[in-house]
């Protein structure tokens, strides 16, 4: 049977503590409370004013995972004192687990005014202000870090961390790369260059564009493409795209989409796409709808694409991935396909024809501000061809 700390109730009713207080690291009518807790509770209603009793009463709530609980008892110490830098600094750190570092902030400010001397304290203000993303606010505090501790490393750890994070975070993103396809029947090879960029303007704005050279047919087409993205909450994001090319034979004379993107229950994903895109002899609208599951060491998404050039019934395609993240952000990709497009076939000519892919990608960031692309792929497009496509890109981020 089960011991009833009946001591514990009594000693905390007869010195005026609330009940709830007490027992605020146990669930009503629970029955295995942690051995820690059951006894840094003991210790409490033996010496209800007893602060270091309570400090292990917190502690041992911390350990167990409850915290509220561990809340209210450093809230009850830091009604008594509230300069102890240990109780500013372990209730600072109950909000950071909770997910809180905007509250966790004043506390480890008024912590570090009263012990400047103490390590830990910085540490976690650092970790809290990164969370927030306030960059700027970080490597200031991690500058005055490495001169009020000139003997730690960490300072300027973290420092060379924090330039990278901001690099994965806010820096301008430029990608070059080329293409080489390979067709059969002896036709002549297409070739591509590509230079793209991704901007972000603050943390929830983002500016898209590039320049893309295309080599088919024996025709020659130059593209310039410009975007915009915007994350309106942690949810939802949306965006908005254009391509032109004057006189183009092969690619878009002008395009413009529009897509939309939320996050899901049960780690999914899902994003709607509709595009219009003009060629010299038809125009094609097409819509795509993407559903992205993620597991613990894969992503796979499907996309439904159903595209209707102008005077013809509209035709679908499908197309799996599934994709690997490793490193910070670096991943690869297997994707197959297949289905009815439209496609140019030839200069100035487009025809819905059925096309079938597997196509192998991906990019490997050496560090946060360089990095490969690569693609290996192959396409067959209805009774026309087939294809051989291989690229490669330098990916930096300044």
């Amino acid at each position: 049977m089960p011991r009833i700390l009946i001591p514990a109730l009594c000693g905390c009713l007869c010195a005026g503590i609330p009940l709830k207080q007490a027992s605020a690291c146990t669930e009503p009518g629970e029955i295995d409370v942690p051995a820690s807790i059951e006894s840094a509770m003991a210790a409490v209603a033996d010496s209800p004013n007893d602060t270091d009793a309570r400090y292990s009463l917190a502690l041992a709530c911390v350990q167990a995972g409850r915290y509220d609980g561990a809340l209210e008892h450093y809230d009850w110490l830091l009604a008594r004192d509230a300069d102890n830098a240990d109780w500013l600094l372990g209730k600072a750190q109950v909000l950071m687990r909770q997910q809180r570092p905007r509250d966790a902030l004043p506390l480890l400010e008024h912590a570090r005014a009263v012990a400047p001397a103490y390590e830990d304290v910085w540490r976690l203000q650092a970790s809290a202000l990164e969370v927030l993303e306030e960059y700027s606010r970080t490597d200031a505090l991690l500058a005055e870090a490495a001169r009020a501790f000139p003997q730690s490393v960490w300072p300027a750890e973290r420092r060379r961390t924090l330039r990278e994070l901001q690099l994965l975070r806010s820096g301008t993103h430029v990608s070059l790369g080329a293409s080489y396809e390979e067709l059969t029947d002896d036709r002549p090879a297409w070739r591509a260059v590509t230079l793209n960029f991704d901007k972000p303007l603050d943390g929830r704005h983002r500016l898209l564009g590039g320049i893309n050279v295309e080599e088919r047919f024996e025709q020659r087409d130059e593209q310039v493409s410009i975007g915009y993205v915007q994350r309106l909450s942690d949810v939802w994001s949306w965006g908005l795209a254009g391509e032109l090319a004057r006189d183009a034979q092969i690619l878009p004379e002008w395009s413009a989409a529009a897509e939309a993107g939320c996050a899901l229950p049960g780690n999914r994903s899902g994003g709607l796409r509709v595009r219009h895109a003009s060629y010299t002899s038809v125009d094609v609208d097409s819509l795509s709808a993407t559903l992205e599951q993620y597991a613990e060491f894969v992503r796979v998404a499907y996309t439904l694409t159903a595209s209707r050039p102008s005077g013809l019934n509209a035709e679908l395609g499908h197309a799996l991935r599934i994709a690997h993240d490793y490193g910070t952000v670096s991943n690869v990709t297997l994707a197959v396909g297949v289905g009815d497009e439209a496609e140019t076939v030839a200069p100035g000519v487009v025809t819905v024809t059925r096309n079938t892919f597997i196509v192998l990608y991906g990019v490997h960031w050496r560090n946060a501000g360089w990095g490969v692309s690569w693609e290996a792929g192959w396409h067959e497009q209805g009774d026309l061809y087939r294809r051989v496509r291989l690229r490669l890109g330098l990916e930096h981020r300044f």
